[in-house]
């Protein structure tokens, strides 16, 4: 699937999000292991079924095309998406959200997903030594974010 953002559509995208206050966590991770070993490892810490997508390939307005790699799980409405921060074959932009380059992976979630308090979730995850470093991201801080609404 190949999108291409041009400056109405964001603007366009971003209101619909505000409009409805779509509302979602995101915590970055460091890892050095590969994105299907780090979600066989997410599926067991948090009792989850991530399922593999197509690479998402996004033409950006100035004709040049990210391609990344996530995976999710969906319930109703609900959803948590693990999303490689790393870009794939791209020789100008090297990782999709650039102002979080120290983040390898972003876990993008709804908030009602889990039942467990968000400092529970940083514990777990924390807990296993694949996962170097987790935290939660303050989403407002982020300029690149419409690229999250994949």
């Amino acid at each position: 699937m190949t999108i291409l953002f041009n400056k109405n559509y964001l603007k366009k995208l971003s209101e619909k999000h505000l409009k409805n206050k779509e509302e979602y966590y995101l915590i970055g991770i460091v890892s050095s292991c590969k994105e299907y070993k780090l979600a066989w490892v997410l599926e067991n810490l948090l009792d989850i079924s991530l399922k593999k997508e197509s690479n998402e390939k996004i033409d950006l307005i100035d004709n040049k095309t990210i391609e990344l790699s996530f995976l999710i799980s969906r319930d109703k409405n609900k959803y948590f998406k693990l999303i490689s921060n790393k870009l794939l074959n791209n020789p100008f932009k090297s990782h999709l959200i650039a102002s979080l380059s120290n983040f390898d992976y972003l876990i993008q979630f709804s908030i009602n997903y889990f039942d467990n308090s968000p400092s529970d979730i940083i514990n777990t995850l924390k807990s296993d030594n694949l996962i170097h470093f987790a935290n939660f991201v303050d989403i407002k801080l982020i300029k690149e974010k419409y690229l999250l609404y994949i």
